[in-house]
């Protein structure tokens, strides 16, 4: 099964997804069989009202209508870092009390995600969507048994993902679109020529990976 571990894209049709929303937007016209995640992006947290996206975020998670906290995260060129981390703080509290993994938009901060994620000691999986960073990066997260999750950029600069892929842990490899119009088979084929495996066996392999998540 092809999985797309993070989109924005509800009318994405190749494959089952973990459909992104806002806390205030309406869920019912997302399709059956696809997998929901909510949170605060942190690109949005001075222009709404953290309290109340947190009192919307609460109800999804007691009635169920989500599978995942996020996306949310710390970013280096959203202004206030410390307003950021406390928001981040909040979402974590939510997945630990759910039992419910994470999304996370991580930029040049995974020096704070690593050191976040000890500090907390996080029991539910955490994702680093959209991992553009370095490999020795890449080596840290999977240590702490974080998952990455590689998207367009992939496709856009084939060397430097072909020696990650390569040695990366792909135990906590996942795939995604996020909000680009390609289709996430196109980064699936991609990645399984860099890797030289076998297209179906890569898609099983990552669907294991996403299985240990969410079942």
């Amino acid at each position: 099964m092809i999985i797309d571990a993070h989109t924005h894209r509800v009318k994405n049709k190749s494959a089952k997804a973990l459909i992104n929303f806002y806390p205030y937007e309406d869920v019912s016209k997302i399709r059956e069989g696809d997998l929901l995640s909510a949170g605060i992006h942190p690109w949005f947290i001075h222009q709404h009202n953290v309290d109340d996206a947190f009192l919307k975020l609460e109800k999804l998670c007691e009635n169920k209508i989500i599978d995942a906290i996020g996306e949310c995260g710390i970013d280096h060129y959203v202004e206030d870092i410390e307003t950021q981390k406390n928001v981040f703080k909040r979402h974590i509290a939510f997945s630990g009390r759910y039992k419910l993994p994470m999304v996370i938009h991580s930029v040049k901060t995974s020096h704070l995600m690593l050191e976040m994620h000890k500090m907390h000691a996080q029991n539910f999986p955490w994702i680093i969507h959209g991992f553009q960073g370095k490999i020795e990066t890449a080596k840290q997260f999977s240590k702490q048994n974080i998952f990455i999750s590689f998207g367009e950029k992939l496709l856009e600069q084939p060397q430097k993902y072909k020696s990650l892929l390569n040695e990366v842990d792909m135990d906590f490899v996942l795939f995604e679109t996020d909000d680009c119009k390609r289709e996430v088979i196109e980064i699936y084929q991609a990645a399984a020529e860099m890797l030289n495996l076998p297209l179906p066996e890569l898609e099983k392999r990552i669907e294991n990976n996403f299985n240990r998540i969410f079942i």
